[in-house]
């Protein structure tokens, strides 16, 4: 997703497009296929703008995450971070426990657990499947 698009969004639901939003969304967006903590996000935004408070970063994933523009995880180690959603179909995750690399997992298989559901009377609205692990770069440390 662009900035543009991101931008169109958030005039869409009646948000303000605020300089420090607009580097909120850049960095996401540079870090699409990462995972970060609110903390690390404060720290990119604070190297483009040193003005920029910590409030203004938490309240801007509050909205980002109100809107459903955001993916959250939770690490193994209980650590809360966030990325952009991606906009391709649906997917998976392969999450690295150290440094967030995501890689995204196309195949879906989980026809056999609709059939579960139903067969106990539930009907399915949506799953996820998170991945933990190392990435290459990590376990090598």
């Amino acid at each position: 997703m662009t900035l543009n698009q991101l931008i169109e969004q958030l005039k869409q639901k009646g948000y303000k497009v605020t300089e420090p939003r607009k580097i909120i969304l850049s960095i996401l967006i540079n870090n699409i296929e990462t995972v970060i903590t609110a903390d690390e996000l404060y720290l990119m935004v604070k190297l483009e703008n040193k003005k920029i408070n910590r409030s203004t970063v938490y309240r801007n994933i509050d909205i980002l995450t109100e809107l459903s523009l955001l993916y959250k995880t939770i690490t193994p180690q209980g650590i809360s971070k966030v990325k952009l959603k991606c906009t391709t179909s649906h997917h998976h995750h392969l999450i690295c426990d150290i440094c967030g690399k995501i890689v995204i997992y196309n195949d879906c298989e989980f026809t056999k657990y609709n059939n579960f559901a139903e067969a106990n009377g539930f009907t399915l609205t949506g799953h996820t499947l998170e991945l933990h692990g190392l990435c290459t770069n990590c376990k090598s440390v």
